[in-house]
C-alpha cells in the first residue's frame, strides 16, 4: 500500500465513498444495499482505531439531525449527517459507527492515508482550512456531486 500524502491541499478534499455525501435520513437509507454489500471488510481489530480517527475530524457542516442505523438498528448518532474532514477527505460523522459496528469498507486511498498516520487523531483544521473545505463542498454541491 502506498502512503497517501496531504500534498493535495484541502482545496482538493475528496469524499469518503458513500459517506462523502450530504443526505438526510431517508436519502441515506437508500444507500442501505450498497452499505450491506460492503460490511465485514474492515477486520474487527482495526475498526476501533479507524472509527476513532473518523470521529476526530473537524466539523465542516454541522447538521443537528439524529441519524439511525440503516442496516440493523445497532446505533443512533446525534449529528450523524454532519460532514467532518481531516483536510484530505470528508465524511459523515456516522461513518465511524458503520465502521465500528459493521466493518463497512472504505476507499483504499483513505486506508493508506490513515495507516501512514497510524490512525492518530486527525489534526484540527485551521479556520482558513475549514473555509477552503467548505468552499470545495460548495463547488461539489453546485456540480451535483454532493
Amino acid at each position: 500500500m502506498r502512503a497517501y500524502r496531504l500534498e493535495h491541499t484541502v482545496r482538493n478534499v475528496v469524499p469518503l465513498g458513500v459517506f462523502g455525501r450530504i443526505a438526510d435520513q431517508s436519502a441515506f437509507a437508500q444507500e442501505a444495499e450498497e452499505l450491506r454489500r460492503q460490511t465485514g471488510v474492515i477486520p474487527r481489530g482495526e475498526r476501533a482505531k479507524i472509527a476513532g480517527y473518523l470521529r476526530s475530524g473537524t466539523p465542516i457542516i454541522a447538521l443537528m439531525a439524529c441519524s439511525e442505523d440503516v442496516l440493523g438498528n445497532r446505533f443512533t448518532c446525534s449529528g450523524g449527517p454532519a460532514l467532518m474532514s481531516d483536510g484530505a477527505f470528508f465524511w459523515r460523522l456516522d461513518a465511524a459507527d458503520y465502521v465500528e459496528h459493521y466493518g463497512v469498507a472504505l476507499p483504499e486511498e483513505f486506508l493508506a492515508h490513515g495507516t501512514a498516520r497510524r490512525w492518530t487523531t486527525a489534526r484540527p483544521l485551521t479556520r482558513e482550512e475549514i473555509v477552503e473545505v467548505d468552499d470545495r463542498l460548495g463547488e461539489l454541491r453546485r456540480a451535483g456531486n454532493l
